[in-house]
């Protein structure tokens, strides 16, 4: 899967992440076709007089750890990443604002992937000219060696995200300025442009002699093959035992005897088999664990870097960065960024209060508390956040698997309104996309009766219904609850439960606001506080439930809908239609048709609405003596470190 959003390494301009986190305690108009939009491979800057620096507040401590282990989980921290994460070229970017794919260190777009042999492959031309911060030139052999090294060592967490060995095979430079990625299997845009062309590139001539003890301690290609031969020798025992045992079941007199011979020889061998493969995996695993931690304890003094800013000086609680000369991309205009350390938020806040520093950098931003009580003047930056939250209807619940009841429950439940009893705390959603993720939202898939007043929404909650065949005792009124509500088939409209999780005051309220908006169309639904285990039991384990409020931190790359939707996905949905645009989806490395699958999907999903979007999160940043390109950012400033690369100079 590749729902998570971690917020590592600019990673609003990667995604692709791998893995699901819940959290839990947890009528349409046709899209037009608009192509993704891409930008020039060069990016004029309007002239701004340069300013000496910036200054950020962080809470907690930045870790001296090298570039391996940085972007693994070994080193991993968000004021790590936000100290450092822009030291290292990257082949492209996602703009901010606006997020479009642009190179970056690349001269062009990548070539079409096709197929090569029995592996899938594509070029992708580099600029020419470019140096590192020692002089040296930067070649496509720095991107292959750090690829590859990446892939030798089986290095984790971002390093996989950007390098999947499940799909990267190799990659080789062709000459200086091209660089050749061989994949597995066809690679999709997830894997490709929101993956491995965003990934992070160190120099070789720097690290290949320093990384070679290290690499000595990797298992040989022949351990590697006696395992594969392993492998391979207990699946085919593990079939024959299965084999034998079929047949066993239906054998008899001496037939039965000689089977059961058989398989208790077979068990042996198999059992022993799997002996043999457990003690040399346990070796191996050993083996790139010692590699690993190698790797991750050299030192990377003077490492040269050709990223947006360099290291300059630490101490006493501060950190400097200087702005890179070299860097191909716009030129800060501010010369330097200034990392201050804090113990808590407090006191990060009454630096800021103080003047010490510009602006404050934390996960997730501020807290709405610790921003309300104090009076520091201040700009303060408001931004949905990944954090989406939507009703889920169960499909195996036979009373609630009906487009038409979640059209319905879609007119009566409005967005804004629900935004506003929770106190502000969130930004209505109404798509299944953060609307500013563009360009993957479809705007143009609004859900049923947006922009309706109350009475309105009502009385078109209830012809929806009534056109499919559902009947009330006493209609639904703008003053008056539904009665009786009967199914189709002349039966009472049954029971049914709302889940939400116990440890979320936000949910457990946007829950009654539900439960009081199903009952007005005479809907018997009844919300109820789970456990956090027993919600995700019941949703994912039993499937016993009717509706939930589920929510997930979820990718800039939206091929979470077809986790969600698409084929063998948890949620039990199926849509014929949905399957097949993944599918393609699944399968396409062109940014364009994976936009397009990508907006169809939306609209498909705004008419059957098996999640019924309700709200974001939020992220609140401040600062000062500076302005921004933007009003607002997905995750905030603070998920995006600071962008001190495109900070401007404050008028005085």
């Amino acid at each position: 899967m590749n729902f998570l959003q971690r917020l590592p390494a600019r990673r609003l301009q990667a995604s692709g992440a791998a893995a699901l986190l819940l959290i839990l305690a947890t009528s349409c108009t046709a899209p037009k076709a608009v192509p993704i939009p891409t930008a020039p491979a060069t990016l004029e800057a309007t002239p701004i007089p340069h300013a000496p620096e910036i200054s950020f507040a962080l809470v907690g401590n930045v870790s001296a750890v090298n570039v391996w282990a940085l972007f693994d989980a070994n080193g991993y921290s968000y004021n790590n990443y936000a100290v450092r994460s822009e030291y290292w070229p990257r082949l492209f970017r996602l703009s901010i604002p606006g997020r479009q794919f642009v190179p970056s260190v690349a001269s062009d777009m990548p070539s079409p992937v096709k197929p090569e042999g029995d592996l899938y492959s594509a070029t992708v031309p580099l600029r020419s000219g470019l140096t590192w911060t020692d002089g040296s030139p930067f070649t496509a052999d720095d991107v292959a060696f750090t690829v590859n090294t990446v892939l030798s060592f089986q290095l984790g967490f971002d390093w996989r995200d950007y390098y999947n060995p499940d799909w990267l095979d190799h990659v080789e430079a062709l000459d200086a300025n091209t660089v050749k990625f061989y994949f597995k299997k066809m690679p999709n845009a997830a894997v490709w442009q929101y993956g491995a062309l965003q990934g992070p590139v160190v120099q070789k001539a720097y690290w290949a002699p320093r990384i070679a003890d290290s690499a000595a301690l990797l298992p040989s290609a022949d351990f590697r093959s006696q395992i594969e031969s392993l492998t391979t020798k207990e699946s085919d025992l593990q079939n024959q035992v299965i084999a034998l045992q079929t047949t066993l079941a239906t054998a008899t007199g001496d037939e039965a005897k000689q089977v059961q011979t058989s398989l208790i020889h077979q068990q042996g061998d198999l059992d022993k088999a799997i002996n043999d493969l457990t003690k040399a995996q346990a070796a191996l695993d050993t083996a790139m664990k010692a590699a690993r931690t190698m790797l991750y304890s050299l030192g990377d003094q003077d490492e040269p870097h050709l990223g947006a800013w360099v290291y300059k000086t630490s101490g006493n609680g501060i950190i400097e960065n200087d702005a890179n000369p070299k860097y191909p991309i716009e030129q800060p205009v501010i010369n330097r960024a200034i990392y201050r350390i804090y113990p808590t938020e407090a006191a990060a806040f009454n630096a800021y209060s103080s003047g010490e520093v510009d602006a404050i950098l934390i996960p997730g931003g501020l807290s709405s508390q610790n921003l309300a009580g104090n009076a520091a003047p201040q700009t303060v930056m408001k931004s949905p956040n990944h954090n989406l939250r939507f009703l889920v209807f169960n499909p195996l619940s036979t009373a609630l698997n009906d487009a038409a009841i979640h059209q319905a429950l879609a007119c009566v439940i409005a967005q804004e309104e629900l935004a506003g009893r929770l106190n502000g705390e969130v930004e209505p959603l109404e798509t299944y996309v953060l609307s500013s993720e563009t360009p993957w939202s479809n705007t143009n898939a609004p859900l049923p009766c947006k922009g309706l007043d109350d009475p309105s929404r009502i009385e078109q909650a209830v012809q929806i219904l009534k056109s499919a065949g559902y009947t009330w005792k006493q209609e639904p009124s703008a003053n008056a609850a539904g009665q009786g509500l009967t199914l189709q088939n002349g039966q009472a409209f049954p029971n049914v439960t709302l889940l939400a999780p116990a440890d979320d005051e936000v949910r457990m309220e946007a829950a009654s606001y539900i439960q009081h908006q199903a009952q007005m169309l005479g809907i018997p639904l009844t919300a109820r506080s789970v456990s956090p285990v027993e919600l995700n039991y019941l949703v994912f384990g039993s499937q016993s439930y009717d509706l939930a409020l589920l929510g997930w931190s979820l990718s800039s790359y939206p091929g979470y809908l077809c986790d969600w939707f698409g084929a063998g996905n948890q949620f039990h949905y199926v849509g014929n239609q949905i399957m097949s645009l993944c599918n393609n989806l699944n399968v396409t490395s062109d940014l364009d048709p994976a936009h397009q699958q990508v907006i169809e999907i939306q609209s498909v999903l705004a008419q059957e609405l098996p999640f019924l979007p309700l709200y974001s999160g939020v992220t609140y940043d401040v600062y000062r003596n500076v302005t921004y390109p933007f009003d607002q950012e997905p995750d905030g400033l603070s998920g995006v470190y600071g962008a001190p690369d495109m900070a401007i100079p404050a008028k005085p």
